[in-house]
């Protein structure tokens, strides 16, 4: 069972919204997987409409699926890689105010060593999972990718339905994709702790004109609530509000622990220029022709005091 959370941290998730503020409609892109423990933990728990939202989570199959419904104003919040604000493709100005890990970034692939002909699944050939995959290939295997090699077939959960089909012969995953493709016999190749350990793998995002907003500091507030509670709670609480969410219990016992791992529930919430750097970092060594369209520093949201 998890730890009901103190009373105070109660009265902080009600803190923000003003009283003569109505209750607030939220629609945020989320991908499958478990990095999104603490927003199914805070919905389950009701912690969200104590803050005075209504939150409707969308879970999107790939990046260009996110990146569309951002630009058309589908969404308000998005929790995504800090990669997509380097690509200048999105629009409404985005700024990252929060940083959240969900696990490590790790390359499995199908018994035996990797060959020149292998076929890698990435979500897009030049998104931030490509490229951690690439630098695990060449730095701890010893096997560089060409661009060749690379098979666009969309997020984490498409990537890893592919894996016993043959079409590919490796991926990124990350819990629980991870363990599940380890038992189902494709072997893990390495991690993104290996390669880009200050990478930052998953940001909250928002317009940088509502950032300040209070709807948007709630968010954040009930954000952190749920990850401290989950993080006190351990496995038994972290694998509890997975299958309250109606996962099946085996799977949420393989997420738990990636999600309890350094790369997890424990990451700093600080989005850092060190981190971006190290996001930036891996774009260069494998886009070389990109360059920042403006400074690292002003893809951070505006300091939040909570």
């Amino acid at each position: 069972m998890s730890q009901i959370p103190a009373p105070h941290q109660f009265s902080g998730l009600t803190r923000f919204r003003p009283s003569d503020q109505p209750t607030r409609q939220l629609t945020v892109a989320v991908f499958p997987g478990a990095g999104s423990v603490h927003l199914y933990n805070a919905l389950d728990s009701g912690y969200f409409d104590r803050a005075g939202l209504k939150v409707r989570l969308i879970e999107v199959a790939s990046s260009d699926q996110q990146m569309t419904g951002w630009n058309d104003g589908a969404y308000d919040i998005m929790h995504t890689s800090p990669d997509h604000l380097l690509r200048s493709l999105l629009k409404r100005d985005p700024v990252a105010v929060r940083a959240e890990g969900m696990g490590e970034l790790a390359v499995h692939r199908r018994p035996g060593d990797p060959r020149p002909t292998d076929r890698w699944a990435v979500d897009n050939a030049r998104s931030a999972f490509a490229f951690v995959l690439r630098a695990i290939l060449a730095d701890v295997v010893g096997s560089p990718v060409a661009d060749s090699q690379l098979v666009p077939v969309g997020g984490t959960l498409q990537r890893f339905q592919a894996l016993p089909t043959g079409a590919v012969d490796g991926t990124t995953l990350h819990p629980p994709f991870d363990v599940l493709a380890a038992e189902e016999g494709h072997p893990r190749l390495g991690g993104h702790l290996q390669v880009a350990r200050d990478l930052i793998t998953n940001v909250v995002v928002t317009a940088r004109a509502t950032a300040p907003a209070w709807y948007v500091r709630a968010y954040l507030e009930v954000c952190r609530v749920s990850t401290s509670e989950l993080l006190t709670s351990g496995a038994p609480g972290v694998e509890a509000a997975l299958v309250r969410h109606g996962w099946a219990p085996a799977v949420a016992r393989a997420a738990v622990p990636g999600l309890l791992g350094p790369a997890g529930l424990s990451t700093s919430p600080e989005v850092t220029l060190r981190g971006l750097e190290a996001v930036a970092g891996l774009r260069r060594r494998f886009d070389p022709a990109w360059r920042p369209s403006c400074s690292l520093g002003s893809l951070m949201g505006p300091g939040l005091r909570t």
